[in-house]
C-alpha cells in the first residue's frame, strides 16, 4: 500500500503518543496511527471508517461542532 504520512509535533513531555496521519494515496482514505515516542511502534491505528464515525459523534454532540462557543 502507498502511503504518505505527516506526523505530529513534540511537547518536550517523554512519555507519549503522537499521531501519525497516513493517506492512501490510491483510494484517498485517511487513517491515523499512535505511535509511541520512545520505541516508534504504533500503538494503536485508527481506520478512516471510525475517524467519520467519530467526527459525526463530536457534530451531534450537545453544541453542535467541534470548538463552537456555549
Amino acid at each position: 500500500m502507498s502511503a504518505r504520512k505527516a506526523t505530529g509535533y513534540s511537547t518536550g513531555n517523554q512519555n507519549y503518543t503522537y499521531p501519525e496521519f497516513v493517506i492512501d494515496e490510491r483510494s484517498g482514505q485517511v487513517a491515523v496511527n499512535l505511535v509511541d515516542k520512545n520505541s516508534g511502534q504504533v500503538v494503536r491505528h485508527i481506520p478512516s471508517s471510525e475517524l467519520n464515525q467519530l467526527a459525526r459523534n463530536v457534530t451531534a454532540a450537545p453544541g453542535g461542532e467541534a470548538g463552537a462557543q456555549a
